[in-house]
């Protein structure tokens, strides 16, 4: 029981790394129960696997007007372990260099819009292009977490990472290199739309990043249709109001910032220490908060 109420807890306080990752998880067990019951009971999982899965995007327009959910759903769905494995450790590194550099609310924007230009880009080709014939498929959070890497390289190219903790490369090479295997992997024919989606997802993220260092953010239409929704709700934050109140001038501004970024770096250099789990509650709680300014 400590457990569930450990991710309850992370669900409801985490950031939104810690969400991406338990939902991608949750997913993936999910389906692997609902194949495992199947072989059980002797039955044939490929209506399953193949053109009706109810959770893949499909390279037919028609398709996806019947099952509109399934461009989001076919972001977090993984049925091969490698695939799941290998998605959810390069989130989880690059989630955390891309929070630190945008934060966490920057974080999600960018996995969704990235796996929906992965998609496009899928489905564009995969339709216009006479080498692939049929209908096709795609899964995974491939093409999402690509848009992560990538504009977290973007925004810090000579950030050193760490391969298997042995060799030591500027994250910008490592990026390249992954957009270059996917290039070079289309022809192969294993598995083209998806290599096809990273790029898409690629795409996105060095456009966000590259307009982010030129001053523009693609992605503020999200921030005010999230607001926009928020006001329907309802759910409009609370104002306190008080006569003897005063505006804050530029100077107490400021150090008032200056003084919160201190504390986050201290509690993000106790993380690179101890993990974060090390966190007080309190710590947990203010880096969220500050995160999603």
């Amino acid at each position: 029981m400590d457990l569930i109420k450990d991710i309850k807890q992370k669900i409801r306080h985490g950031d939104a790394l810690t969400r991406l990752i338990i939902i991608n998880v949750a997913v993936f067990i999910l389906i692997n129960l609902y194949l495992l019951v199947l072989y059980f009971m002797n039955r044939n999982a490929v209506d399953f696997l193949g053109e009706d899965m109810a959770l893949s995007a499909s390279s037919s327009l028609d398709k996806m007007l019947h099952r509109p959910w399934s461009l989001i759903t076919h972001m977090f769905a993984h049925i091969e372990f490698g695939h799941f494995f290998f998605n959810l450790i390069t989130l989880y590194f690059m989630g955390q260099l891309f929070t630190q550099i945008a934060g966490s609310k920057k974080l999600w924007q960018i996995y969704f819009l990235g796996g929906i230009s992965g998609y496009l880009f899928f489905v564009i080709i995969f339709n216009l292009l006479p080498r692939f014939e049929g209908v096709h498929m795609v899964l995974g959070a491939s093409a999402a977490v690509m848009a992560v890497s990538v504009a977290a390289a973007v925004l810090r190219p000579k950030q050193m990472i760490f391969i298997y903790g042995v060799f030591k490369v500027e994250l910008r090479w490592l990026v390249l290199v992954l957009v270059l295997l996917d290039l070079a992997s289309i022809r192969t024919g294993s598995n083209s739309g998806g290599h096809i989606g990273h790029l898409g997802g690629a795409f996105f993220g060095f456009l966000y990043g590259y307009q982010i260092l030129n001053g523009k953010d693609i992605t503020t239409w999200l921030d005010k249709l999230s607001a926009y929704i928020t006001s329907l709700t309802g759910r409009r934050k609370m104002k306190v109001a008080s006569r003897n109140a005063r505006a804050r001038s530029d100077e107490e501004f400021n150090l008032e910032k200056r003084k919160r970024q201190k504390r986050v770096d201290g509690i993000l250099d106790k993380i690179g220490r101890s993990g974060y789990d090390a966190l007080t509650r309190e710590e947990k709680d203010f880096l969220f908060k500050s995160s999603q300014k």
